[in-house]
């Protein structure tokens, strides 16, 4: 009777212990996906981290070895789990405007390397608990004309795809473009008419624009110009001479400093503050 009662536990842990490497093989394919897409590497990188993880697990854990083969890395199982993940993260944000009170909405509009119009919109809103949520709400590529009512064609779309009540729209920020804040066809004046219709007050929608540019206004009142004349020549000595700027790199990783290089924006004095801290560090 003791030798039947055994038999049956014995083959569940043969079946279960199989189940859990499979379900953790699993969850360490999302990890490293996660972290693939998160790092902006090619899909195709999965295969060279799983051979890495096999050479190590074999030199390391011989015993163990086999159960590292079982991690799925291959470039459309890595695509697989990228778009569940972004699924999961897209639910996620849904359920948060559900319950948002209030909200601003911050408007980008960029051409990318293939000359796509692509509009980044952001949300800031807060919660009956003052929960405050900052995210990127969605990034739309606009095929054809970009003009202010193609764009809020696109924002209302998001909007309608993430649940988002426009009663509850408080503030918009955009770019200084004509297409944005254009008094007839701009829009903001298209997205104002659009609550209207709606009959949603849109008298006390606040708007901003070109709120960059304010800060960089903002910059040049700040007095500490005898600190950035000193940095801006040392930065300037290193970057115009491409021996000087090797000779820099090699003396930081001498050094073993927390940074490798100098850093740079397309906008210039967007990186006045990293590379002042930098510089002092």
């Amino acid at each position: 009777m003791l030798s039947l009662k055994r038999e049956p536990i014995g083959q569940q842990v043969m079946f279960t212990k199989p189940i859990q490497d499979s379900e953790t093989a699993t969850e360490v394919s999302y990890e490293i996906s996660r972290m693939i897409a998160k790092r902006s590497r090619p899909f195709n990188d999965g295969d060279f981290v799983k051979e890495c993880i096999e050479i190590a697990a074999k030199k390391m854990c011989p015993e163990t070895a086999k159960k590292f083969e079982k991690i799925q890395l291959n470039r459309m199982t890595i695509q697989r789990r990228i778009m569940s993940l972004s699924g999961n993260i897209a639910e996620q944000l849904n359920e948060k405007t559900k319950i948002i009170e209030f909200f601003s909405l911050a408007l980008d509009k960029s051409t990318d390397i293939s000359s796509t119009a692509q509009l980044l919109i952001f949300i800031l809103g807060v919660t009956q608990d003052f929960e405050v949520l900052e995210e990127l709400l969605g990034m739309c590529s606009l095929k054809g004309q970009t003009r202010g009512v193609d764009i809020l064609n696109v924002l209302l779309d998001e909007c309608s795809k993430t649940y988002l009540d426009l009663s509850k729209l408080s503030g918009v920020a955009t770019d200084g473009a004509p297409l944005m804040i254009g008094v007839n066809s701009g829009l903001v004046t298209l997205l104002k008419k659009h609550l209207q219709e709606k009959n949603i007050n849109a008298e006390d929608l606040m708007q901003f624009h070109c709120i960059i540019q304010q800060e960089a206004l903002c910059s040049k009142i700040i007095e500490f110009l005898n600190v950035m004349k000193v940095v801006v020549t040392t930065v300037n000595f290193i970057k115009s001479r491409e021996l000087n700027h090797r000779q820099f790199k090699q003396f930081l990783d001498d050094i073993e400093s927390e940074y490798g290089d100098l850093l740079y924006y397309t906008v210039r004095w967007l990186s006045r503050g990293l590379t002042l801290e930098r510089f002092l560090n």
